[in-house]
């Protein structure tokens, strides 16, 4: 059995980037700054907006804009 490669453009929000947009929301960004931050354009953010997981994700971000958030997380 042989595996085949996938084929195709790599998506432009990884996991990195939701971290980064996450980030940038807690601290009372903007979108558009958010986005620029990240990396990425208006557009891309609003397409994604249709994927469960990315909307549930830039939703809790939006709603701990004024809570402490503790992020262990670390970037490579």
């Amino acid at each position: 059995m042989e595996i085949k490669k996938a084929v195709g453009r790599k998506p432009k929000v990884t996991y990195k980037t939701m971290l980064r947009l996450t980030d940038a929301l807690q601290h009372n960004s903007t979108i558009s700054e958010a986005c620029r931050y990240a990396g990425i354009s208006l557009t891309t953010y609003y397409s994604y907006m249709s994927n469960e997981v990315f909307a549930e994700k830039m939703q809790a971000a939006k709603e701990n804009r004024n809570k402490v958030v503790f992020s262990y997380s670390t970037y490579f």
